[in-house]
This record gives C-alpha cells, structure tokens and sequence, in this order.
C-alpha cells in the first residue's frame, strides 16, 4: 500500500514539474497506470495529494539537511547547515526542488499542511527567533527572513546548476551565498 502511495506522488511530482499544479487527478492516476478511484482511495481530494506530495518533499529535505543540526549550536552554525544541506539536497533533487518551488509559490498548500512544514523546520524558526530576540539579529519578522533565506537559496540554487560547477568551486559558491545572506540579516 506505502508503495502505490509513493508512487503516486512521484508521478505527480513529475506532472506538476511538467504541466503545472492544474493537472487533473485523472491525468495523474491514468499516468501511474491506476484508476481514479485508486488515487481518490489514497488521496480523497486533489488538495490532500497537492499537501501530501509538498510534505513528502519537506520530509527528504528534513532528513537530508537537519541531521547534525541542534539547539546547542548558534544561529550561524545552524542558519548555515541548513543553507549547505539545502542547496546541495536541490542540486542533487532538481525535478522534487522545482516542484517545492512551485506549489510554494503557487500558495496551492492548506493551512494545515504549512503547520506541519513549519513544524518539520521548527529548529530554523527558534535559532532565527532567539537570533532576534537577542539583537544578533536585524529586527525583522522571523517568517520575513525565512523568506528571504529561501529567495537567496532559490538564486544560489539556479546559479549553481547554470555553472555547474565541480566540488571545490560549488563549496566555494555556497560558502559565498551565505556569506550575503548572513550580512544581510545581522544586526
């Protein structure tokens, strides 16, 4: 049963990356090689496949950038990690951080799926929250400088993959990228 599930959001992550957030369900179910009805048994509306396919994607970026990180680390330990993780999780995931992108940006996920996102990447939300709380910080929303990480990250992304460049030179360039960010948000 996991397998079919998975399954089905890989084939709708592909669709979306190809044809947009409004291809039909039917579409989706016809190109897993299953019936709509089977799709529907495992997501009951299109919204619960749209949130299931975002949060699947949170859930392997979590794991592949959150290990090593913890709340006895600085703001900057922590803000960098995550950066590091990401960009190269996107380098390595182009089609599943093309989809992250445009169901993010579309605003196509419910209001409870975003929670739970949020609560995937709390530790990012605290370390910036005590960051500003103690004046390491600009004085900005923290939900701002999320999005702002997450704007520079897109541009260190596109960069990265227009260049490709080797290991050393990616390194370099991330290192750089955060090197922006970070003046950017301190106090």
């Amino acid at each position: 049963m996991k397998d079919k599930k998975a399954h089905l959001i890989e084939t709708a992550i592909g669709l979306f990356a190809r044809d947009g957030v409004s291809v039909s369900t039917a579409r989706i179910a016809a190109e897993a090689g299953v019936s709509n009805g089977t799709l529907f048994n495992y997501f009951p509306t299109k919204q619960q496949l749209i949130d299931s396919v975002y949060l699947s994607i949170k859930e392997d970026i979590a794991q592949n950038v959150l290990s090593g990180l913890g709340r006895e680390m600085s703001v900057k330990e922590v803000m960098f990690g995550i950066w590091r993780g990401y960009i190269q999780w996107a380098v390595a995931n182009p089609l599943r951080h093309e989809v992250s992108v445009l169901l993010r940006e579309a605003r196509a996920l419910s209001a409870s799926a975003q929670k739970r996102v949020d609560v995937i990447f709390e530790l990012k939300v605290e370390k910036l929250r005590q960051g500003v709380d103690r004046h390491e910080l600009v004085d900005l929303p923290v939900d701002y400088i999320c999005e702002l990480s997450m704007a520079q990250i897109g541009v260190a992304v596109m960069y990265l993959r227009h260049h490709q460049f080797d290991t050393v030179e990616a390194g370099k360039h991330i290192h750089r990228s955060f090197d922006v960010f970070w003046r950017g948000i301190c106090a």
